[in-house]
């Protein structure tokens, strides 16, 4: 395993959510809210397409710090808060940096960033990585 310090930077994700994939998400969360799938729906409502639902982003800090941290990687905890919408299509960033190193335990501070570099989520994930 790579000895690892406080203040290194993880390697940046960049990905965007389809339409499919929130109305996939929407149907496996029981989440029936209309701006996470139907576009001219969220467009009544002021957003330009369907809204990435706020759960979704923490599903994706959690996904992108266990596939950076490794094989057998195991999550402890995580939180987040969202600070700006996201829509279908949008190019979003994932990038962290390592707060705190304790044995195997990691914890990240990670966010989630918009094409312009401005946040969308702020949030921490703690992971155990495999020996």
């Amino acid at each position: 395993m790579t000895a690892l310090a406080a203040g290194a930077e993880c390697p940046p994700r960049r990905y965007a959510h389809t339409s499919v994939q929130l109305f996939r998400f929407s149907a496996v969360s029981w989440n029936a809210h209309r701006i996470h799938y139907d576009a001219a729906y969220a467009a009544t409502e002021g957003f330009p397409d369907a809204v990435v639902q706020s759960t979704l982003h923490g599903e994706m800090l959690t996904r992108h710090a266990l596939e950076w941290a490794g094989p057998g990687a195991r999550l402890e905890s995580v939180a987040w808060r969202n600070v700006a919408t996201a829509v279908a299509g949008e190019r979003l960033t994932w990038a962290a940096t390592v707060s705190s190193v304790e044995g195997a335990r990691v914890r990240l501070d990670a966010r989630i960033l918009k094409a312009d570099g401005s946040e969308c989520v702020t949030g921490t994930v703690e992971v155990t990585r495999a020996g």
